[in-house]
């Protein structure tokens, strides 16, 4: 709270909070923010929703990314898409994604807030923020086991090797088995590691940063939003290679990440890497915006409905 000082006259005067100081000796007028523990529960919950709003509102860009990252141009990954079924193709495997990649959403979320609320309590305030993006991996690896089998099916799917979800689930057990449901794994890692590092670490940063740049003690949902655009374009684009070399490996490029990293830039140069990058951060910017802007007004809309309940 406040600190109390006693002043000349016996009374008691009521000083501000502690102001946090900053490189350079000036002072940060806003107080260091006690952060507030969501509930494990919450998180699964909300990220889960958040997941499939996003997913749903922007599939048809994930295909055309996906498309293109098999080494075709804008305007051919279009054609090819559009002449398997017209405009509903471009939602092709959208079921398995919004399944896998809404369940493992929930581990993530859960898991992370879990580390986040364990971090702030056992380490010194300075290494939380650096102890967030190490939160973010430890997430990751533990919803991963939900999200590949997912992954793997949609982007098969948005090529056009099975039709749909249940028979693209039967051939490949059928043709691969249990083990082939996780083709791609290590790829996925390759990618998803720092991508999610990238997308919880740097939303959690920047949204610290936007609230200290117009002095406030909370963030608006318009600092949160302006922060998970920033995120979802910074991070989409920097990991752009990454994703190349995982759908092609999923699409039968190659045996691990480091053999398809090299294949591709010897057989089609380094520009090759970025095949898709502009519909990735076309469709990563916006997802980004509504996964986070959909999960956050989650979180205070079930602290809302129990406070209204108590």
């Amino acid at each position: 709270g406040t600190l109390q000082l006693r002043v000349r006259g016996g009374h008691v005067k009521a000083q501000p909070p502690r102001l946090k100081t900053i490189r350079g000796g000036t002072a940060d007028p806003i107080p260091t923010p006690v952060p507030k523990e969501t509930p494990i529960a919450d998180a699964a919950l909300a990220g889960t929703l958040a997941a499939a709003a996003g997913t749903v509102a922007l599939h048809p860009i994930d295909t055309i990314k996906t498309v293109q990252q098999t080494g075709l141009s804008l305007g051919p990954a279009c054609s090819k898409i559009w002449q398997r079924g017209q405009l509903g193709a471009f939602y092709d495997g959208v079921t398995p994604y919004v399944l896998g990649d809404g369940l493992s959403s929930a581990v993530k979320f859960a898991v992370y807030e879990k580390l986040k609320q364990t971090a702030s309590k056992k380490l010194p305030e300075d290494y939380i923020p650096l102890a967030r993006f190490a939160c973010a991996a430890v997430a990751f690896l533990c919803c991963s086991v939900i999200l590949v089998p997912g992954e793997l099916l949609k982007i098969r799917i948005q090529n056009g090797m099975y039709p749909n979800i249940v028979a693209g689930s039967l051939q490949m057990i059928r043709d691969e088995g249990l083990r082939g449901c996780f083709t791609g794994y290590r790829a996925t890692l390759f990618r998803d590691v720092p991508y999610t590092m990238g997308e919880l670490g740097l939303y959690d940063l920047l949204k610290g940063f936007v609230r200290r740049l117009r002095r406030r003690t909370t963030s608006s949902s318009g600092d949160e939003l302006l922060a998970a655009a920033l995120t979802g374009a910074v991070v989409g684009f920097a990991t752009n290679p990454l994703d190349v070399v995982k759908t092609r490996i999923m699409t039968g490029g190659g045996a691990g990440p480091v053999a398809v990293f090299r294949n591709t830039i010897a057989a089609e140069g380094w520009g090759s890497l970025l095949n898709g990058a502009g519909a990735r951060v076309f469709w990563l910017a916006p997802f980004t915006v509504i996964y986070f802007g959909v999960y956050e007004w989650l979180k205070r809309a079930l602290v809302r409905s129990r406070a209204a309940k108590a």
